[in-house]
């Protein structure tokens, strides 16, 4: 496809909007996308009417606030309206990524559309992006972008039609439920990377243009998915609504995320758990991220008498309520990711936790299948699932052709590979299993792991390595759960280990005490950790730690029997 398009720039004003169509009939007749924009506000959008859509706008009393801004319209000739709805969409989420601007559109119209020729579209979109930069219109390339925390967690995606069945199905259990003044709890369950997180942001950004949609002067874009929604929209109005996000460290971050993205007047707070249970009042409706990470009982001694103070203020007792519980009792309508198999501790959340609330509250299950992360797809997901069984083992090789998995004899050599794909792509890290004690934390000046000439050093809690650090410093399971890497170079310890045909793990070489730590129904019934519990737990996080990469997984096994074990299903280097 030969790319023809053409960049005009117009002053957003009556006198200029009069004006179009005069001289080139494509101004009312023709395809466009284009962008207004004012002061760090943007607004993007697309019509076959140019002419008549900017008098719509200069009659909106959210859009004129823009008038006497200017206005960009990307003009191609052989673009369709499929073509024109795909660009807006791929605009306005890398416009939200690059932080330029605030971007003021609704999300309600992003879906992952196909349509003829949209490969050979989308490298036109990536020039277009590079031609806006060039105009001063746009800052960050698109590969920084991608990189970037803010594009992780946007609100402004596509949905695939997965995901937007789950989103439309969730928005109308909690509108019957408002309606009948009834309680609901939606379970959003699948594998790492099937886009789990992305429901929920987008739930809330929607739930926040619900709220601040004005039915008398805003307008239901034609392409709108949830136009019923916006339509009887009245009961959206003052709701009360929280997030909330298990990690502390994540949770700081997506708010400030949010901050930049915008809410307008729309009654939305971003929650700890602990944060969550310490407010008062009942929350209308509540997203809850991770879920699958909430505690049953306490992981830190410091927060000993907080958790005791809010069980004595909920239910009367100090002792066994889990978080869940919290954000239940609080709530009236919940809407929950979880996922089994990305439980990592002990005192986290079991499907027993979950259930229990099935009977009190109008309850829905919904599973992603499709893989969002990994250019493996789901089968790459799949094999690195009955690799790491206990009794599903694959019986031959595969070859994934667009994704890298490799196995190395020599972790100098898995490090240093990981410092090329940084330096190529970025967002190339080293994680690795808690199988090594954090001697740093004490002592500055030595390494943790040192291994085939490696001298690495544990990650510190809630925050990702830099760049520089990409081959010196390991993240955890604790630092890296809920991150997109383009590649992970794993490190598996000698707390897992193969001998005579089976995985079985070795309390010699763990060193997560608190992943030891009994939750509140073991304590109860005296049900003890032995090896047997520890293997499912330390499998799960190998698993997750597998699962993080979008372009790539590197492996080095320190046991030599696992190792060998590794060598029927990937390639050795």
């Amino acid at each position: 496809m030969k790319n023809k398009f053409t960049i005009n720039t117009y002053d957003f004003s009556k006198k200029t909007v009069k004006s179009l169509a005069s001289t080139d009939t494509k101004e009312e007749n023709w395809p466009v996308v284009y962008q207004i924009h004012k002061g760090n506000r943007i607004y993007v959008g697309e019509t076959t009417n140019l002419k008549t859509r900017m008098w719509q706008h200069l009659d909106n009393p959210e859009k004129i606030k823009l008038s006497g801004g200017e206005i960009n319209v990307i003009f191609d000739e052989e673009f369709n309206k499929s073509a024109a709805l795909d660009l807006e969409s791929f605009l306005i989420r890398y416009f939200s990524g690059d932080n330029k601007f605030s971007v003021i559109n609704r999300n309600d119209g992003m879906l992952d559309r196909d349509y003829y020729n949209r490969e050979e579209y989308r490298e036109m979109f990536e020039q277009i992006w590079e031609n806006l930069r060039k105009l001063n219109i746009a800052d960050k390339t698109i590969a920084e972008i991608n990189n970037s925390e803010l594009f992780k967690f946007s609100p402004y995606k596509n949905l695939n039609f997965e995901q937007l069945k789950v989103v439309t199905e969730v928005l109308m259990n909690i509108d019957e439920s408002l309606s009948n003044q009834s309680k609901s709890l939606s379970i959003i369950g699948g594998d790492a990377g099937t886009g789990k997180t992305i429901v929920v942001m987008y739930l809330a950004k929607l739930l926040a243009d619900l709220q601040n949609f004005d039915q008398a002067n805003d307008d239901i874009d034609d392409e709108s998915n949830f136009a019923v929604f916006f339509e009887h929209n009245q009961r959206f109005k003052k709701l009360r609504i929280a997030l909330i996000i298990p990690q502390s460290a994540l949770c700081k971050r997506i708010r400030q995320i949010f901050s930049k993205v915008g809410l307008g007047d729309a009654n939305i707070q971003i929650y700890s758990p602990l944060q969550f249970a310490q407010t008062d009042g009942i929350f209308d409706i509540t997203l809850v991220d991770e879920a699958h990470l909430l505690k049953i009982g306490i992981s830190h001694a410091t927060q000993n008498g907080k958790v005791k103070e809010i069980n004595r203020k909920l239910f009367g007792t100090p002792e066994g309520h889990t978080e869940l519980d919290w954000i239940m009792h609080n709530s009236n309508n919940v809407v929950i990711v979880y996922s089994k198999t990305q439980r990592v501790r002990q005192i986290n959340l079991t499907d027993a936790d979950v259930e229990k609330y099935k009977d009190d509250f109008t309850c829905r299950d919904y599973y992603l299948n499709k893989q969002m992360r990994s250019l493996g797809g789901e089968s790459f997901i799949n094999y690195i699932n009955n690799i790491f069984s206990r009794s599903l083992h694959p019986a031959d090789k595969e070859i994934f052709p667009h994704f890298e998995a490799r196995l190395y004899s020599n972790l100098k050599d898995m490090v240093n590979e990981i410092q090329k794909k940084e330096n190529k792509y970025g967002l190339s890290r080293l994680v690795a299993g808690f199988a090594w004690e954090w001697a740093t934390h004490k002592h500055k000046a030595e390494y943790d792991i040192e291994i085939d000439g490696a001298k690495l050093k544990w990650n510190n809690p809630g925050q990702m390595p830099s760049s520089s650090e990409a081959s010196t410093i390991v993240s955890s399971i604790y630092t890296i759960q809920g991150e997109d890497l383009n590649y992970a170079g794993v490190i598996i310890g000698k707390d897992l280990r193969y001998k005579k045909g089976r995985l079985y793990f070795d309390p010699k070489h763990y060193y997560d005490t608190g992943a030891k730590n009994r939750n509140s129904h073991q304590i109860k019934n005296k049900i003890k950790i032995d090896d047997d519990i520890l293997l499912e737990q330390v499998l799960r996080v190998y698993k997750v730690l597998l699962s993080r990469a979008v372009k790539g997984v590197y492996i080095f096994a320190c046991d030599e029997g696992l190792r060998k074990y590794l060598t029927k299903y990937f390639d050795v280097y």
